[in-house]
């Protein structure tokens, strides 16, 4: 790419055009394709719960379908920077090093995006699934010290060279239970957790909305928010559920809508469209809703309940 052509598609990056619409671009095909790629898998959530998964794919290369499930709502507090990864690629590649036949082969697993504004969601193909990074090649071990590498049958643990077990991931830095347990250790010290409405109401940005409906056995049990030096962020809050029946779970995030609160979302399984009181929303696996109104963006997550309730439940937010 001429160094003139990589300053035009830095600075489209820099003006977020790869989360817009890019028919109008009028700059080279190369950069277009490029673009189009940022948009279709940028600032994808590389959570716990999705790093869980990447690692669970490592294990077995077998269990794809049964094994992933959509990313969990990141906590931070800013928007993650543009990054060109798959599902299961976990270090951060600078988009403008990528050569355009690369970017069109992930662009082809990409079987649909559903665009909700201030939320995106993809259908990945689960049966292109990449090798782990390169940086991770001759650090991953089972529990006999054997080196696993992306052909490797299941097993059941993961270690690094020192014995240590991997749990986790950041980027491409592999994390071990008990790196990970500090951090989750630092993070539950951050939590502030409210059981009260006057409470929620208190600290969030935007007017809280509980549901209505709720299955039978199910009860509002917290909300949480996190802090900072500079005190409780109101932008973010998660709501928790407690249940009498075993097997079943409901999860809410919310989130004030602005630029820095927009998220993406990549899932192997079955994505589509659906109304939510009259509002676009994306639903996956018949079990899990995203959707925004009256300036918040809603997240539910389930276990256990089939698609109705959970329908019904996302309906009662009022």
């Amino acid at each position: 790419m001429k160094k003139d052509n990589v300053q035009k598609f830095a600075k489209a990056v820099d003006d977020g055009v790869h989360l817009k619409n890019t028919s109008d671009w009028i700059g080279p095909a190369e950069s277009l394709e490029l673009l189009e790629l940022g948009r279709a898998l940028a600032g994808q959530d590389y959570s716990k719960a999705h790093k869980a998964a990447v690692l669970a794919k490592v294990q077995s290369r077998t269990q794809l379908k049964q094994e992933a499930k959509p990313m969990k709502i990141q906590r931070g507090w800013k928007r993650p920077a543009m990054i060109v990864a798959s599902l299961l690629v976990a270090g951060a590649l600078s988009v403008s090093f990528v050569k355009p036949s690369y970017a069109q082969d992930l662009l082809g697993r990409v079987l649909q995006s559903i665009n909700l504004g201030n939320i995106i969601a993809h259908e990945m193909d689960a049966a292109q699934i990449p090798d782990f990074p390169k940086e991770w090649e001759g650090k991953l071990f089972d529990k006999e010290g054997n080196v696993i590498t992306s052909d490797s049958e299941k097993v059941s643990e993961i270690y690094n060279a020192a014995g240590e077990q991997i749990v986790n991931f950041d980027g491409d830095k592999l994390i071990t239970k008990s790196e990970q347990e500090q951090r989750d250790k630092e993070a539950a010290e951050r939590i502030v957790a409210v059981k009260s409405r006057e409470e929620l109401d208190k600290y969030a940005m935007f007017k809280v909305k509980l549901p209505e409906y709720l299955p039978e056995g199910f009860a509002f049990e917290r909300g949480e928010f996190y802090k900072s030096e500079e005190g409780v962020n109101g932008k973010y809050l998660d709501l928790f559920f407690s249940s009498e029946h075993e097997g079943q779970d409901l999860k809410m995030h919310f989130r004030y809508s602005d630029k820095e609160t927009a998220y993406e979302m990549s899932f192997s399984g079955k994505v589509e469209p659906v109304k939510i009181n009259g509002v676009d929303a994306v639903m996956m696996d018949d079990r899990n809703l995203d959707w925004e109104a009256d300036g918040v963006l809603y997240n539910i997550v389930t276990h256990g309940l089939d698609r109705d309730e959970v329908l019904k439940i996302a309906e009662s937010l009022r």
